[in-house]
């Protein structure tokens, strides 16, 4: 799939939190590789089921600045299990 990013993290979390850990994961995985403004997927790996609103609000603070929050699962396509995708959108 184009215009895709996978995420990588150590295989022995399961959850995600802080601010500046979500910032540190947007800068080094996501900036500069994604086209948003065309259909963007974000591919989080299935042994991550929460993300904390700290997590959330550091690593998706720089895309809601380009794109804006109402566009985040339009133009930007989570693709995750549902208990994580419905903790992210809730935090957002």
């Amino acid at each position: 799939m184009a215009n895709q990013v996978t995420l990588c993290f150590d295989s022995t979390l399961t959850r995600l939190a802080g601010y500046s850990y979500g910032k540190t994961i947007y800068e080094t995985q996501v900036k500069g590789r994604l086209d948003l403004s065309k259909k963007a997927y974000l591919v989080f790996p299935q042994t991550i089921i929460k993300a904390a609103s700290s997590f959330v609000q550091g690593f998706f603070e720089n895309i809601i600045a380009e794109i804006g929050i109402d566009a985040i699962g339009d133009s930007l396509e989570l693709i995750c299990n549902n208990e994580l995708k419905e903790s992210i959108m809730k935090s957002l």
